[in-house]
């Protein structure tokens, strides 16, 4: 009988230690909401905790809802770190028990206003059209991502030394990229450039360029709208169209053939985003020389 008991026991403490090395390694995980956001959250632990994106590669932010495995793992998560723009973050903000967890990283960003099909209200602004809420496509926006999302990782690890230095060789990094897109785009005199869904409003801002986008508030241009842009990208002397790849090259090949101009695609939700932005740049400064 004691036999018994005892290894009723062990296997009763062996269950209860999977069930908690099960939480406590939850616990730890980083959730981020869309890819971007993984690569700044990994340099800024030096990759110490697991970093779990919610939207999953080929998927679109502006469509997707998360699971319901999704919403439980990311309610153990220390941290959830979110742009705050976007439909699907705000509901699952609102559906978080531990509200200190989840981080708006649009704090601190001056919001523009967007010409797409999202529709959001935010505190810092209101418009019509809602906000444009692609901020981690600007150096700049990014950069104070980073400086929120290191703080926040400072309360938890306030005697971090290494962490500190990981943030400042981010925001080096950010600060080189940010320094040879300006140069790049004053040299080659780039005053636009065309894009299918509007995603780089905060880059065009960032360096005084026109985004001409061929998407408006969602929806395919008109004739008449079809005809400014051709217009537009003429009179810009831009040679190539920008398309992301959740959209097909079909809906920009009319205009591309009209204005002899190349389709490039890119990707706004890159996870090396830097290396993106500084891609985008070359492209649309070549584009502008030819």
């Amino acid at each position: 009988m004691k036999r018994r008991l005892a290894i009723f026991i062990s296997i009763l403490t062996l269950l209860c230690s999977c069930k908690e090395g099960f939480d406590d390694n939850t616990k730890k995980t980083i959730f981020v909401t869309i890819t971007p956001l993984k690569m700044v959250a990994e340099e800024l632990t030096c990759g110490d905790f697991p970093v779990e994106v919610l939207v999953p590669e080929g998927a679109s932010p502006e469509t997707y809802d998360p699971t319901a495995r999704q919403l439980t793992d990311a309610n153990r998560a220390q941290l959830l770190f979110s742009t705050g723009l976007i439909e699907f973050e705000q509901s699952l903000a609102s559906r978080i028990a531990h509200k200190e967890r989840v981080v708006d990283l649009s704090s601190g960003i001056t919001l523009l206003a967007g010409c797409c099909s999202h529709k959001h209200s935010h505190d810092h602004a209101h418009h019509t059209h809602g906000i444009d809420p692609h901020i981690w496509t600007s150096p700049r926006a990014l950069a104070t991502m980073v400086r929120t999302i290191h703080k926040r990782i400072m309360l938890l690890y306030p005697d971090s030394v290494k962490y500190e230095a990981a943030a400042d060789r981010l925001l080096e990094r950010i600060a080189n990229i940010d320094s040879r897109c300006r140069e790049l785009i004053e040299t080659s005199n780039t005053k636009a450039f065309m894009i299918y869904h509007p995603a780089y409003t905060y880059y065009a801002n960032d360096y005084g360029l026109q985004q001409i986008s061929i998407e408006q508030d969602g929806k395919e241009p008109s004739p008449r709208q079809l005809t400014t842009l051709i217009e537009e990208a003429r009179q810009h002397g831009i040679r190539s169209i920008l398309i992301q790849p959740q959209y097909s090259h079909d809906k920009v090949r009319s205009i591309a053939k009209e204005c002899d101009m190349e389709i490039i695609d890119i990707d706004p939700l890159a996870k090396d985003i830097l290396s993106e932005i500084e891609r985008v740049t070359t492209i649309i400064c070549r584009s502008d020389e030819q």
